[in-house]
């Protein structure tokens, strides 16, 4: 499944009145270990949630997962697409989800009346849809990068018929006007400068007519960022056209990538694409500080504006409180299973009070932002705020 706006709805509005059973796995391939470290993790805890809950729920639970033990083995299976992995299903539906990414999630378990989403999101922060527009003078490469996979999806070849173009003729040789050592070279080089000058002329107003391209391609692809990478000049002349006409917020990248493979310019480009992330966060969480009228801080103030339908986006530090990310590796999440520290308790509280947040959000057609991990909001709002409508 594609991690999407569309696939974040769906997930987060997953219900089922048995239970829905949402498995994550880590699959990172620098753990070592004779049997991979995640498959004995999830064993485990899918053995310890089987003794903890009541007969009715045990049946349906074992039910599925002996259903499900091909979809189990593939997402614990090393060779398998993705380092972060997650699987959902409802125990009494049957319904069944799985979503895998390059960017890395925890090893949790969880059974509750809905999906447990709060991994996905943290994933979303550092891994959400990006394109990239690779330009140089054969044209546009398109690529889509999103959770540490980059694709080539699309492209524009620049070709030019320079046939009927008029033969440039500078003055006569000095040789043939009777002299020796005259301008022959000076000419000639004159001439090829003209032509290669109407070339580039040609070939930015190409780039620059690639402007409504690349606007449909943000809006089907639902790209935050799109870098535009290559020659100063090329580089200019791609976004100059798309300041005002594009969606996404444009970075201009002066590395020359026209013989990369599409992983090569992921690598090479994740730091400008980390920074401007951090960059458009860091000027969120300023226009939030300067707009008190328009804006709500703290748990209590924002769930009373999310019951409202008053959020036109809730913004969420990364590691708050709601985040879920103090919750320990490889933990079991359900009703079943009592939290055997206080801390810990409090942070699934904390957590299931972050997801129902962002599930109030979306059901209201609201934005979520995760912030970077060195973007904080005002210590007042606890890791927690929203931009109200009203």
């Amino acid at each position: 499944m594609p991690m999407d706006r569309e696939t974040q709805l769906r997930l987060v509005k997953m219900r089922d009145d048995t239970g829905v059973l949402s498995l994550y796995v880590n699959a990172d391939p620098r753990q070592e270990g004779s049997q991979p470290p995640w498959k004995t993790r999830l064993d485990k805890g899918l053995k310890h949630l089987l003794e903890a809950v009541d007969n009715g729920t045990r049946s349906a639970l074992g039910r599925r997962l002996d259903e499900l033990k091909l979809d189990i083995e593939q997402l614990v299976r090393p060779g398998a697409p993705g380092i972060g992995r997650a699987l959902f299903v409802g125990l009494a539906s049957g319904n069944s989800y799985s979503v895998e990414m390059q960017t890395p999630l925890t090893d949790r378990i969880a059974l509750a009346p809905r999906s447990h989403i709060a991994p996905m999101f943290a994933a979303w922060a550092e891994g959400s849809p990006v394109g990239i527009a690779v330009v140089d003078g054969k044209g546009m490469r398109i690529l889509d990068s999103r959770f540490g996979k980059c694709e080539e999806i699309s492209g524009l070849s620049f070709e030019l018929d320079t046939a009927e173009w008029r033969v440039l003729r500078g003055p006569a040789p000095a040789r043939a006007r009777g002299g020796w050592g005259g301008r022959d070279g000076q000419s000639s080089s004159n001439q090829r400068d003209l032509f290669d000058y109407r070339v580039a002329e040609h070939l930015q107003k190409f780039l620059a007519a690639a402007h409504s391209t690349l606007e449909e391609h943000v809006a089907t692809f639902g790209w935050e960022l799109l870098v535009v990478s290559g020659e100063p000049e090329l580089v200019e002349a791609t976004t100059k056209a798309l300041r005002n006409g594009v969606k996404a917020e444009v970075v201009a990248s002066q590395h020359v990538l026209s013989q990369s493979t599409p992983a090569q310019v992921q690598q090479v480009l994740a730091p400008e694409i980390a920074a401007a992330r951090a960059d458009r966060d860091r000027r969120l969480v300023a226009e939030f500080t300067e707009s008190p009228r328009m804006t709500v801080a703290g748990a209590e103030a924002v769930l009373d504006a999310l019951q409202g339908a008053r959020v036109d986006r809730l913004v969420i530090e990364r590691d708050s409180l709601w985040s879920g990310q103090r919750i320990p590796e490889g933990t079991v999440l359900a009703d079943a299973i009592a939290p055997a520290e206080p801390d810990l308790a409090t942070a699934i509280a904390d957590a299931q009070l972050g997801e129902a947040m962002i599930e109030m959000a979306l059901a209201s057609d609201a934005q979520v932002s995760f912030l970077s991990d060195e973007v904080r909001l005002d210590e007042k709002a606890g890791g927690v705020g929203a931009f109200l409508r009203w």
